[in-house]
């Protein structure tokens, strides 16, 4: 269903496209090893949805940009900063007039360690976008100085620029924001985690992302971190603000949508492959967390893209 005219982002591989043969769950591409890393350049608009184990963040310089994320258009103004999480698959479907946009790729394990405001990390996690109410004090230079600096090999120089960018997030989660839902999921509270919660919660992360493809149980992850399931549990739904099985479940459905949206795949064949191994649980499991049976949603998804594009 994609044009080969329309221009692809170059091939990462912590990043998923609905285009590609072979698609990998955005539970997949959670890793402890992904690095920062800053873009400035001419935003794209795609025809497809794509996702990432990172948190993004936009700052569009010279014009305003819109994005489609779960069928929810999401207008990010000239100066203004957005981030999500970009496990929700999401493609930018109008770059207006702007030609210079920062893009941030921010590794999940260091964005929950770092002293921001737990409402919006909470808000975050729970896979809502989080829009600045007022041009934020950033500009090009720094964003070209932090990209050279993430690319030196002197380590103290790489972490420099690490703060000043947890500096930057620091700031714009004192200025003022607010959240936009694009998840039908249980409201996030103010819940703060210690960094060795963080740690333990980082390993089951990883551990659902190298067994995604398999049964996952509470008992079997926890078995993992060695730490008791209750226990396991509970740091976990404290610091994503999500149960395991939500945030399992959310993320394969969000794996689901995109396909449905951007490919005409049969839906039986999407459901297995986002790691539903039933057909009856996929069919309730997907009206109860979108509102409408996958066939209806396909067709409404694949409607608003062809309006919207």
């Amino acid at each position: 269903m994609v044009n080969a005219n329309i221009p692809k982002l170059p091939h990462d591989p912590h990043m998923c496209r609905s285009y590609d043969k072979q698609t990998k769950s955005p539970l997949a591409l959670y890793s402890e090893s992904q690095k920062m890393d800053v873009e400035l350049r001419a935003p794209l608009a795609m025809t497809y949805s794509h996702w990432h184990g990172q948190i993004e963040v936009n700052v569009p310089f010279d014009g305003d940009v819109e994005y489609l994320i779960n069928d929810e258009v999401v207008h990010i103004n000239q100066g203004h900063v957005a981030l999500f999480w970009a496990c929700t698959p999401h493609q930018l479907t109008n770059p207006g007039r702007c030609t210079q946009m920062a893009i941030f790729n921010l590794p999940m394990h260091l964005f929950l360690s770092w002293p921001l405001d737990r409402e919006l990390v909470n808000h975050v996690t729970h896979g809502m976008v989080i829009k600045s109410l007022a041009v934020q004090p950033i500009g090009v230079i720094e964003i070209q100085r932090w990209q050279d600096e993430l690319k030196s090999p002197n380590v103290a120089v790489r972490q420099l620029a690490i703060d000043e960018i947890a500096l930057m997030l620091k700031r714009f989660s004192l200025s003022g924001w607010r959240p936009v839902s694009v998840n039908k999921t249980p409201q996030p509270h103010k819940n703060g985690t210690s960094r060795h919660a963080q740690f333990y919660v980082s390993q089951m992360l990883e551990y659902i992302a190298m067994n995604n493809d398999k049964p996952l149980t509470v008992n079997a992850i926890a078995d993992h971190v060695k730490l008791n399931p209750n226990y396991a549990m509970g740091i976990f739904q404290k610091s994503m603000q999500l149960t395991m099985k939500q945030y399992i479940t959310t993320l394969r459905i969000n794996h689901v949508r995109a396909l449905l949206s951007d490919t005409d795949k049969p839906i039986l064949d999407i459901a297995m492959l986002a790691g539903f191994s039933s057909s009856s649980r996929f069919y309730s499991t997907f009206k109860n967390y979108v509102g409408m049976p996958p066939k209806q949603y396909r067709k409404y998804s694949q409607e608003k893209r062809h309006y919207l594009i």
